[in-house]
C-alpha cells in the first residue's frame, strides 16, 4: 500500500496540472521587510496577530553573535494589508539573545493561541557541535507584546534517535561528525491548544526530509515532548527536497509547507485535525508562476485568520531584499483547484447559512404567535361588547404585494357594535398588532455570533362561528435584520405571511382546539464580508405552515389556569442564489422543515374594577425542536468541480419560553395589550419578543367597514358610519395601496331619511 502511494505521488510530481491553480491564487502585492537597524539575514518566519493589526518577522540569524537575533514587529493600518505596514521600532522587537546557542539558524515563528508565548526553532548542521536542534519558548507579559519577551525554556536536543526513531516519517541517521549535512530542524508548528508539536527535520546526507509529530503532556511545555511513532510524513515521498516553514489551516485539517529549493508550496489534507497518521497530497504550486517577478528562495509561509490570504517569505541568494508576497485565495486555506473546503471551516460563512435557516423558522413562529395571541386576547375579553383591537395602519406600499394577488385576502366586511345572541355569529372584528423581537445566537465551533432584530406589523379580521368558535385571517409583514460575526456580514429580509386561524370549543366553554394554517414569502439581501471584500446576493423563498393546539381552562376565583399542548409544522423552500465577488459560492434550492412540540402552562388573573378592566397573564412553555437540520448544497463559482452538501443544525433541541403581559380596557373604549416573551434555546442563544397593541372600542351605532381589492391596482376602502340624532354621518377613505401618497380619496356625507 505504501509503495502504491509513493508511485501515485511520483506521478503527480512528474505530470502536474501546471495551470489548474492559476484561478485559485492571485498575487496582490509584495513588499520588503528589511530594516537598517537589523543585521539579521534570511527571512524565515512570518506571523500575524488575530486581528491582523500586527505582523511579526523572524530572520535566520546565521551568526556567531546571538545578540543580533530579533523578532521584528510591524503595525498594519489596514488589517492583513502588508502595504500599510510601519516598523514598530527597535524598542518593540523581541531580542532572542536569551538562551540561544551559537551558529544559530532560526526558522519558523509561532505564537500560542492567547498570544502570551512565542516559539521558534533552531537547527544546526555545521561543525563538530552540530547536534543542537531545539525549539525555544519565550513568554510575554501581554498578548503579542513581543517587547516583553523573556526566555522560558527549550527542548532537549532533537537531533537524536530518542526523538526520531520509530516514526512513520523514518528513523534517525547518524552523520559523520565532521561533515556538513547533518540532521537539521528547520520548520516548526504547534496546534491550537498546545498539546502537539510538529517539526520538519532535514536529514543527514541522503536521509529523507521528514515531518515528525510530538505530544506535549503539559500544554506548551516543551520539556514534556514525546514522539508519536504512528504518525509523521516522509516528505521526500511527496516529493520534496528541502521543506522549511509549515502552517496548518485554522481547523488543523490541512497542512502547508514551502520548499526552499524548488519554490513550491505543498498542500496536504489530513484525515483528522493535527494528525499526520493519515494524509493526502492535494497538490503542488510553483510560486514563480504566480508572482510578478521571480522569487529566489522561499523560507516562510503564513495565512490571515480566515485563510483567504496567503503570505510567502522570500530572500535573494545573497540574503538581501527579504520580501513578503501577499496572495488572495478563492476559498479559505486552499491553493489547488477542486480542493476548496466546506464553508463550515469559515465561521462567518457558516453563520450566514444558518441565519437563513433560522429566518425561515422565525417567520413561521412569529406569524403563528400573532394569530395565537389574538385568540388568547379574545378569550380573555370575550365578555366585552366589541372585540375589535386596532393599533396600526396596514401599509401595503411594497412591490412584493404583486405576488400576493392570488392569495385570498380580498374582503369587505362590516363591523357592528351591536351584539346579541341572535346575530353574534355574524359580527366581524378587526385588529392589528406591532411586535419587536431582539435576540442573540451565540457562536459555536463552526459559526459566528448572530444578532437578530425583527419588527413586524400584523393586520387581521375574525368572527364568531356557528359552533361558538372563532375564525379569522391575518396578514403579517416583517423585517428581519441579522448581523453575523463582527466583519459586517448581514442578512436583511422582508417576510410576508397570510395566516388563517380558528378556535373551537371541544366540549364546553373551557376546552378549545386552535388551528392555524398559513403561507408566506421571503425576500432577502445577503451580504457576506470576507477579508474586507463584499459578497452579495438576493434570495427568495416560499412557506407553508400550520399549528394544532389543544388547551383547557380551570377557573377559581379570579385565576384561570390554562394547560395546553401544541404541534407546529412547516416547510420552506429557499430558492438558489449566486453570489457576486471574489470567493463567491452558488447555492442550490434549499428545503427547511419546521417541527416543534410544545407543552405550556399559562395563568390569567382578573384584577378588574369599576373603572377599568385589567387582566395580567403569563406562561411557561417547553419546546422540543425536533427537526433542526437542513442541507446546504453549493459550489464555488471559481471552482465548480467540487459540489458540497453540508448538513447544518440550527437552534437547540430543548427550549424554554417565558411570557408575562397584561390587558387593560378603559370605559372610554381604549384598550392596551402588551406581552413580553423570552425564548431561551439551551446551548444556543435567546430571543426577546415584545408585542404591543393599542385599540379603540367604538360606541354603539358606529359601523366600520374595510375592504381590500386584489385587482391589478390594489385598492382599499375604509368607512365609518355613525347615527347622530337620526342623521347618518359617514366618513370614507379610498387608497391605492400599491402607491401610497397618490390616488387617495376622502369624503364625508351627512344624510337623513324622511
Amino acid at each position: 500500500m505504501n509503495f502504491l502511494k509513493k508511485i501515485i505521488l511520483v506521478l503527480l510530481f512528474l505530470f502536474p496540472i501546471t495551470n489548474s491553480f492559476a484561478a485559485m491564487v492571485t498575487e496582490v502585492q509584495n513588499d520588503d521587510v528589511e530594516n537598517s537597524t537589523t543585521t539579521a539575514d534570511f527571512l524565515t518566519g512570518i506571523h500575524f496577530n488575530k486581528d491582523g493589526t500586527k505582523m511579526f518577522t523572524l530572520y535566520q540569524c546565521n551568526s556567531e553573535d546571538s545578540d543580533n537575533c530579533y523578532v521584528n514587529e510591524y503595525n498594519l493600518s489596514t488589517p492583513f494589508d502588508i502595504s500599510t505596514k510601519s516598523y514598530a521600532g527597535d524598542d518593540e522587537r523581541c531580542e532572542l539573545d536569551h538562551g540561544l546557542d551559537s551558529q544559530n539558524r532560526l526558522a519558523d515563528l509561532e505564537f500560542s493561541s492567547d498570544g502570551m508565548k512565542l516559539f521558534t526553532v533552531h537547527g544546526d548542521h555545521v561543525g563538530d557541535d552540530a547536534d543542537d536542534d531545539n525549539i525555544y519558548r519565550f513568554d510575554l507579559t501581554s498578548p503579542f507584546d513581543i517587547s516583553t519577551c523573556t526566555f522560558n525554556h527549550k527542548t532537549t536536543n532533537l537531533d537524536s534517535d530518542t526523538f526520531q526513531d520509530g516514526s512513520d516519517a523514518g528513523d534517525f541517521t547518524e552523520a559523520d561528525p565532521g561533515g556538513r549535512n547533518k540532521n537539521r530542524a528547520q520548520g516548526f508548528e504547534i496546534n491550537e491548544d498546545g498539546t502537539k508539536v510538529f517539526v520538519v527535520m532535514m536529514g543527514a546526507g541522503t536521509q529523507n526530509n521528514r515531518l515528525l509529530e510530538y505530544q506535549l503532556s503539559t500544554p506548551y511545555d516543551l520539556t514534556t515532548m514525546t514522539l508519536i511513532t504512528n504518525a509523521g510524513i516522509n516528505l521526500t515521498d511527496l516529493p520534496t527536497t528541502n521543506v522549511m516553514s509549515i502552517r496548518f489551516s485554522a481547523n488543523g485539517k490541512r497542512l502547508f509547507g514551502v520548499d526552499h529549493n524548488t519554490h513550491k508550496v505543498y498542500q496536504i489534507s489530513l484525515g483528522s485535525a493535527y494528525d499526520t497518521s493519515s494524509y493526502t497530497l492535494d497538490g503542488i504550486v510553483n510560486i514563480n508562476s504566480l508572482t510578478s517577478d521571480s522569487v529566489a528562495e522561499i523560507r516562510a509561509i503564513s495565512f490571515n485568520t480566515n485563510g483567504l490570504k496567503l503570505y510567502i517569505g522570500n530572500d535573494r541568494d545573497d540574503g538581501t531584499d527579504n520580501r513578503i508576497y501577499e496572495f488572495d485565495l478563492v476559498c479559505p486555506f486552499n491553493i489547488i483547484t477542486g480542493k476548496c473546503p466546506s464553508i463550515t471551516e469559515n465561521s462567518d460563512r457558516t453563520g450566514m447559512a444558518e441565519a437563513q435557516i433560522e429566518l425561515a423558522k422565525r417567520a413561521i413562529t412569529l406569524s403563528s404567535n400573532s394569530a395565537l395571541n389574538r385568540l388568547k386576547w379574545i378569550r380573555r375579553n370575550k365578555d366585552k361588547q366589541n372585540l375589535s383591537n386596532q393599533n396600526v395602519k396596514l401599509n401595503f406600499s411594497n412591490s412584493m404585494l404583486s405576488s400576493l394577488e392570488a392569495l385570498p385576502i380580498s374582503s369587505f366586511k362590516k363591523i357592528s357594535t351591536s351584539k346579541n345572541k341572535n346575530d353574534s355569529n355574524k359580527n366581524y372584528f378587526y385588529w392589528s398588532e406591532g411586535s419587536i423581537s431582539l435576540g442573540r445566537v451565540g457562536d459555536t465551533s463552526i459559526a459566528s455570533t448572530k444578532e437578530v432584530h425583527t419588527n413586524s406589523l400584523t393586520f387581521g379580521y375574525d368572527r364568531f362561528t356557528d359552533d361558538y368558535g372563532i375564525s379569522g385571517l391575518a396578514f403579517r409583514y416583517g423585517n428581519d435584520d441579522v448581523d453575523v460575526g463582527t466583519a459586517g456580514s448581514n442578512l436583511d429580509s422582508n417576510t410576508y405571511n397570510i395566516t388563517y386561524y380558528s378556535t373551537s370549543p371541544i366540549k364546553d366553554d373551557t376546552k378549545y382546539v386552535d388551528k392555524i394554517f398559513g403561507i408566506g414569502k421571503i425576500r432577502s439581501d445577503i451580504l457576506t464580508v470576507l477579508d474586507g471584500k463584499n459578497l452579495t446576493a438576493d434570495r427568495t423563498g416560499n412557506q407553508i405552515y400550520g399549528t394544532l393546539k389543544i388547551k383547557d381552562e380551570y377557573k377559581k376565583d379570579n385565576f384561570t389556569l390554562i394547560p395546553s399542548g401544541q404541534f407546529d409544522f412547516g416547510h420552506t423552500i429557499l430558492r438558489g442564489y449566486k453570489e457576486a465577488g471574489t470567493g463567491a459560492i452558488e447555492v442550490e434550492d434549499q428545503h427547511v422543515s419546521t417541527k416543534n412540540l410544545r407543552a405550556t402552562m399559562a395563568l390569567v388573573e382578573d384584577l378588574s374594577n369599576d373603572k377599568y378592566t385589567l387582566k395580567r397573564h403569563g406562561k411557561l412553555e417547553y419546546v422540543a425542536n425536533i427537526d433542526r437540520s437542513s442541507n446546504f448544497k453549493y459550489t464555488y463559482v471559481s471552482d465548480s468541480s467540487t459540489k458540497f452538501n453540508d448538513t447544518l443544525h440550527t437552534g437547540a433541541l430543548h427550549n424554554l419560553n417565558g411570557e408575562i403581559g397584561f390587558d387593560i380596557i378603559f370605559p372610554e373604549h381604549y384598550s392596551i395589550f402588551v406581552i413580553y416573551e423570552r425564548n431561551h434555546a439551551f446551548g444556543s442563544g435567546y430571543t426577546d419578543n415584545i408585542y404591543i397593541a393599542l385599540g379603540y372600542l367604538p360606541h354603539k351605532d358606529t359601523e366600520y367597514a374595510f375592504s381590500i381589492n386584489g385587482s391589478e391596482n390594489l385598492m382599499s376602502q375604509f368607512e365609518i358610519k355613525k347615527n347622530i340624532n337620526g342623521y347618518d354621518l359617514s366618513f370614507n377613505l379610498n387608497d391605492d395601496l400599491t402607491n401610497l401618497g397618490n390616488d387617495q380619496e376622502a369624503s364625508i356625507n351627512l344624510k337623513k331619511a324622511f
